[in-house]
């Protein structure tokens, strides 16, 4: 067996999708069908933020949806590649999109907030974990990142304490954020 050595692992922002890229529908319900997909209005633009700053852009999201047979991964594909397209055109491309289509009771490793989804993107894609954010608007996104071992950022308009590191009332706020950030580091001399 032989390790493979990375002496630039890439930056990456985690991103939930319900409540974060479009539209969160009320409980037990999905989005199945491009035509229920409303993308937010921010998101676009937050997202290129996060790219211009190097980041690497992976959705994780659970779609139960699929295990509770209200949609098929077919249906998933197409609602994914819908929002891609809405990206594509506003200049934003996801590097990735993993999802978990098991239900709270199967006990699956990829389920958040078990951190399998993010393992197995940071594995795919040579992510240095301890530089990157999960971000989400719900515990188990928060306890996904902890699982993992990356920051983890709460979206929340109503904000609350659910033990997330950073809470923002919005994407576009955290991509700012970052974007501050990014701006006070040192800049290395050439």
């Amino acid at each position: 067996m032989s390790l493979k050595y990375n002496p630039n692992p890439r930056r990456a922002i985690f991103l939930d999708r319900d409540g974060i890229i479009n539209r969160k529908l009320p409980e037990d319900h999905y989005v199945r069908t491009p035509s229920e997909f409303e993308i937010l209005p921010d998101a676009a633009p937050a997202l290129a933020i996060m790219r211009d700053l190097g980041f690497t852009l992976v959705v994780v999201t659970n779609q139960r949806g699929i295990a509770r047979g209200m949609m098929s991964e077919d249906d998933l594909n197409k609602v994914h590649q819908f929002m891609n397209s809405l990206l594509t055109t506003s200049g934003v491309e996801l590097q990735s999109i993993y999802y978990c289509p098991h239900d709270r009771d199967d006990h699956c490793y990829c389920r958040k907030p078990a951190p399998g989804m993010i393992l197995a993107a940071a594995k795919d894609l040579e992510i240095d974990l301890n530089s990157s954010y999960m971000v989400g608007d719900s515990a188990s996104d928060v306890e996904a990142a902890k699982n993992a071992g990356v920051k983890s950022v709460h979206i929340s308009s109503a904000g609350g304490d659910i033990g997330a590191e950073l809470v923002f009332p919005s994407l576009i706020d955290f991509a700012r954020r970052l974007e501050d950030l990014e701006r006070s580091l040192p800049q290395p001399t050439i």
